[in-house]
């Protein structure tokens, strides 16, 4: 049995990830309206499945390929079931006079040319084999622009949780084909093994991910007030919410700022129908009303934290602005050079004590006292002049 087109690409194994398998992937999505086919020899199922969107696929199991063009990759072995009268391109993907590579590129009499992926590869190439038959073209490479979601879960995965609730939402959106990326941040071990879910460890500042969300998801039996709900809602984010009796008190309401999935999830094609259609809204905050019990006076622990601090004056470097770091005391990305104040213990950070191990800051105040004390050494090696008239 033959394998016939007037174009073939060939990759010897088309792995789970991999720059030649995308690059495979990015051919034949392009140029899929020609006459296009993959051969393969082992391919992950899903490479496959994408592939074939858009062409035929073949495993080669030693079938002659009869074609016009054959572009094939680093497995030259292929070349002896080619027709004759085809052309053969040679993509070079790799550069082999790094010391990374320690085989000699492969190379065929029978390839018509060499398709170098940039210029440096092409000179690159050139100077290793001595061969001139080789051109440069960058990799096909078209954008998607498709709706993508953000969803957050800040939330314990038990039944009164909504954990059911949880698997059969993903499942449905997988269904569907809907283009998102869920994050569970939890105590608790992963339950929902699905492949867009990305369960996260539990951590404090959980609201960095959802004031960047689309959706904040909590669909518990019951809750009193959520906090994560709420901290959505004050961020405007809008929320997936079961139909708990307090939501309408605080202003949820349906379709507005929320979608409110049945108990019985007997309305989920309603959610996924609907989820890229993103509510925008401005929520009005709720108050609360302790100022009314608690009795109005000056913390001591803010006075007595104060005094215990000694404040520093630190002048920035320009550390801050090679790593694009704000300063959380400032909330901002520092000028070079601009002095501010910070606690002590603050400041130890900044000189180096942190996660980067790099120093952000140096000292004001020794550097001042340093000047000083370089100027009075300086003045003391000054030799003094003898004064006029003076007594012999």
């Amino acid at each position: 049995m033959e394998i016939r087109h007037h174009n073939i690409v060939y990759i010897r194994d088309f792995s789970e990830i991999g720059g030649v398998e995308t690059f495979t992937y990015e051919l034949v999505k392009k140029y899929h309206n020609l006459d296009i086919a993959v051969v393969y020899k082992t391919a992950n199922p899903k490479q496959l499945e994408r592939v074939a969107k858009y062409c035929k696929t073949y495993q080669h199991v030693d079938q002659k390929i009869i074609c016009d063009v054959a572009i094939i990759n680093y497995d030259i072995t292929i070349i002896k079931y080619i027709d004759e009268k085809a052309k053969i391109y040679q993509v070079v993907h790799g550069d082999y006079e790094n010391s990374a590579y320690q085989w000699a590129p492969p190379t065929h009499d029978r390839i018509t040319e060499y398709i170098a992926v940039t210029k440096h590869i092409e000179e690159s190439f050139k100077r290793i084999t001595g061969t001139n038959n080789v051109w440069q073209s960058y990799n096909p490479l078209t954008i998607e622009d498709k709706p993508f979601l953000t969803l957050v879960s800040a939330t314990r995965l038990s039944k009164i949780k909504g954990v059911e609730r949880m698997r059969k939402l993903s499942e449905t959106l997988d269904a569907r084909g809907i283009n998102y990326i869920w994050y569970v941040f939890t105590n608790s071990f992963d339950m929902l093994n699905k492949p867009n879910i990305i369960f996260m460890k539990n951590r404090l500042d959980v609201y960095k991910w959802i004031s960047k969300a689309d959706y904040l998801v909590q669909l518990s039996d019951t809750e009193a007030c959520s906090y994560s709900i709420n901290e959505a809602l004050y961020r405007n984010v809008p929320v997936i919410v079961t139909p708990l009796p307090y939501l309408e008190e605080i202003g949820v309401k349906d379709g507005i700022n929320a979608y409110i999935m049945n108990f019985d999830c007997s309305n989920i094609d309603y959610i996924v129908d609907n989820i890229e259609n993103k509510p925008v809204f401005k929520f009005k905050k709720l108050e609360d009303k302790y100022k009314n019990i608690l009795v109005k006076s000056k913390s001591k622990f803010m006075e007595e934290k104060k005094v215990e601090e000694k404040l520093v004056k630190v002048r920035a470097l320009a550390t801050y602005k090679a790593n694009g770091i704000n300063d959380s005391t400032l909330n901002r990305i520092p000028e070079t050079g601009e002095v501010f104040e910070v606690p002590e213990s603050r400041a130890k950070i900044l000189l180096g004590e942190n996660k980067y191990n790099l120093k952000f800051v140096e000292l004001v105040e020794q550097i001042e006292t340093a000047k000083k004390e370089i100027e009075k050494e300086t003045a003391a090696k000054k030799p003094t002049k003898a004064k006029k008239n003076a007594k012999k």
